[in-house]
């Protein structure tokens, strides 16, 4: 269950891959060229008549967040607001964003290629995305929009273009296999409402583990009363311990844990995680389990990681943490707690199942090998 966000507003004609990671690989990143100048002129010469192509501004981020959530259920929308947050807490130099206007200056589409978020892919692979407005599908703008994202990933000498589309939208998967995608794996966001949660229900569960010698103790309370140092022997024995958890997660890409300076930054500088709702499971000193909680919008919670070590598989640790999470969160009065696995940890998904979480639509992860 990794760290992973339904943050960008774009999918494959809607294509995106929505969620970054840091990677933590011997190899040396590769080197992005510099983003190309967009020649928006000749972009509108190419768009059908009345359209007209600029770059990306940040007072376009309201509107098209507007409309990107009428083609999503409630659990799926975000705001403005939090798509600014996940950017700023990961800068992405090399990302082109582009837009196109109608007549009336609406906003009638969006494009975008990166290098894969504020780290390159290992393999030097750029991922992006094209989205139309409901108005305006149909017109060849996502066509056009997309030979232009493919491009310049070529010029950058990737190896392949990643994206992704809701597997609720048929249309766009078929639009992208149309246009030589394939699709490389599942990731499935679920939720479950915290007013139906039942904790007593499951509290034997937590009772187990404890009675096996594991405490359960949220970060907010490790943390508290620390000074630097120790609070920084904490954050690197939690990183280390999340490694070869996150090494056993089924990715569809090669996906290696992001570096320390990442993980410290995102986790613990950013200002996102939800520290008494974050649960790290100690047996003795011993990291053996691990689930850690993000803020999502002002009502909800989302699992970034649940893990447990390797020798500690079979015991009932995964469900006992989520458990402990998941009451802390109820007692907080917050709406409801999200989560994201890929399709083949089927383990985490039935332990979710068990505990409530609902599924969304699958988010269908898309490839297209690019040719030199």
């Amino acid at each position: 269950m990794p760290w992973t966000r339904r943050t960008h507003p774009t999918s494959v004609a809607t294509v995106t891959d929505a969620y970054r990671r840091r990677f933590d690989d011997p190899r040396p990143a590769p080197i992005v060229p510099p983003v190309i100048a967009l020649d928006t002129d000749r972009l509108s010469a190419s768009l059908p008549k009345g359209f007209r192509a600029r770059a990306f501004d940040e007072r376009d981020r309201e509107p098209w967040i507007a409309e990107r959530n009428t083609w999503y259920g409630p659990m799926e929308q975000g705001s403005a607001d939090e798509w600014r947050i996940w950017e700023t807490m990961a800068p992405e130099t090399s990302r082109l964003r582009i837009v196109v206007e109608d007549e009336s200056d609406r906003i009638a589409a969006m494009a975008d290629v990166s290098s894969g978020g504020a780290v390159p892919h290992p393999d030097g692979a750029q991922s992006g995305g094209v989205s139309v407005a409901r108005a305006h599908r149909g017109k060849g703008i996502g066509s056009v929009l997309l030979a232009l994202i493919v491009d310049e990933a070529v010029r950058r000498k990737a190896p392949r273009f990643l994206a992704g589309a809701s597997a609720a939208h048929p249309d766009s998967l078929e639009w992208a296999a149309k246009r030589g995608f394939r699709e490389i794996g599942r990731r499935i966001e679920s939720y479950v409402e915290l007013a139906s949660f039942d904790p007593d229900a499951l509290s034997a569960r937590v009772d187990a583990v404890r009675g096996s010698g594991i405490a359960l103790r949220t970060i907010g309370e490790i943390l508290d009363g620390r000074d630097a140092l120790s609070r920084e022997s904490f954050i690197r024995a939690l990183h280390d311990a999340e490694k070869p958890m996150w090494e056993d997660i089924p990715w569809a890409t090669p996906t290696p844990h992001w570096p320390y300076e990442r993980f410290r930054h995102m986790a613990f500088q950013s200002g996102q995680m939800i520290a008494d709702l974050s649960i790290i499971a100690y047996d003795g000193e011993t990291i053996a389990g691990l689930t850690t909680t993000g803020k999502r919008e002002s009502l909800d919670g989302y699992t970034w990681m649940t893990g447990v070590g390797r020798a500690y598989r079979g015991r009932g640790l995964a469900t006992a943490i989520k458990v402990e999470a998941l009451s802390r969160a109820k007692a907080k009065g917050m709406r409801a707690m999200l989560t994201t696995n890929d399709e083949p940890n089927k383990a985490m998904r039935e332990i979710n199942a068990k505990l409530g979480y609902q599924p969304l639509p699958a988010r269908v992860q898309l490839e297209k090998p690019l040719l030199h």
